[in-house]
């Protein structure tokens, strides 16, 4: 009854990860789902359609799925990126349990969780190339499938690439192994490692009900738009952040913009003109001193009270100028950002 109270907008429910597949196909199609570049100091932007997204998830996952990977359980340990993006959906829409690890883990902690959690395969950047060398080498694990994103010579790895275009064969030859695939939403579908802070790292599962409610719950509370462009600097691998920006915000139909690094933050909101930010408290505190230290410089810091005064008393009569009177400290932040989600994960 609480949340029927606090409910802003009707929302729409999903029900699993394929209803996510159909929206990207059947709604979405040409539209930008992801925008990236190759380096930092690359000024080309690489676009992703959202027809070449769930093209990519549907041949990924068949490739599992014949590697007899169903059902089973798969690592994955990437920065955040469009490679990471697709296995987790390939992963999760094949009937595969997915586990993702916090790429900034100890060589020892990822073979403990790898151990711990029984994984059956790993995909993972070429940047963990040497420790899953030393894995596959010991042999004391249950990993049966090494996937490396990026292109490696080593008899142990299968390719991501190799396994997308096989995949795209398999599927125009007329292969209906993945569209067979039923899911069951109760089911747990993702095994997530907490920080450990206070103990030995914990293991929790949830299912893809759990992380559709989420989203269902998210669609009721924020007005997010197709035409939205979000930012992606959080990690993935977190809950907050592949359920907010990366799994809501694709169910809405918005683009994705991956960040070049923390440092790179403000320039990319203005180089691919964000419009929306999940991030933590924090990095809200940091920008606002930013702009606090910015119209202190500037010798303005009673004007901009005074119009804050001004815009907050037009407000109750229904007349927003904010925009407009506020622009110079917008346009240090790319000038089209108009929604902040902030919080942070419960199981980090």
């Amino acid at each position: 009854m609480e949340n029927r109270k606090r409910k802003l907008y009707e929302g729409e429910n999903l029900t699993d990860f394929r209803e996510l597949i159909n929206r990207y196909e059947n709604r979405y199609g040409s539209k930008t789902a992801f925008i990236y570049k190759a380096s930092p100091k690359s000024a080309a932007h690489i676009t992703i359609s959202y027809s070449q997204f769930a093209e990519d998830i549907k041949s990924l996952a068949t490739s599992f799925l014949h590697l007899g990977l169903q059902g089973k359980k798969i690592a994955l340990i990437a920065p955040n990126g469009y490679e990471w993006c697709t296995s987790y959906l390939a992963i999760t829409t094949a009937d595969i349990s997915i586990i993702p690890l916090d790429k900034s883990l100890p060589e020892n902690e990822i073979k403990n969780l790898l151990i711990r959690s029984k994984a059956d395969g790993v995909i993972f950047d070429k940047q963990y190339l040497s420790i899953f060398e030393e894995i596959l080498k010991e042999n004391n694990t249950c990993l049966q499938q090494y996937i490396c994103i990026d292109k490696v010579k080593h008899e142990g790895f299968l390719q991501y690439s190799s396994l997308c275009e096989n995949g795209k064969k398999l599927l125009k030859s007329g292969d209906t192994k993945y569209q067979s695939i039923t899911i069951n939403p109760n089911n747990v579908s993702i095994l997530l490692f907490t920080s450990g802070t206070t103990a030995i790292s914990k293991c929790v599962g949830l299912s893809q009900f759990n992380i559709c409610s989420d989203i269902y719950a998210l669609s009721q509370m924020t007005n997010i738009k197709k035409e939205d462009v979000f930012l992606s600097f959080l990690p993935l691998h977190h809950t907050f952040e592949s359920t907010c920006t990366f799994l809501y915000g694709t169910s809405c139909g918005i683009s994705i913009a991956f960040c070049d690094g923390l440092k790179y933050v403000q320039k990319n909101l203005v180089e691919f003109q964000i419009t929306g930010l999940v991030c933590v408290p924090l990095m809200l505190e940091i920008m606002y001193k930013k702009i606090q230290k910015g119209v202190e410089e500037h010798g303005k810091t009673g004007l901009v009270k005074f119009m804050r005064k001004v815009c907050n008393f037009l407000l109750k009569f229904g007349i927003d100028i904010r925009r407009k009177v506020f622009h110079d400290i917008l346009a240090k932040f790319g000038g089209k950002l108009r929604i902040l989600i902030a919080g942070r994960s419960s199981y980090e």
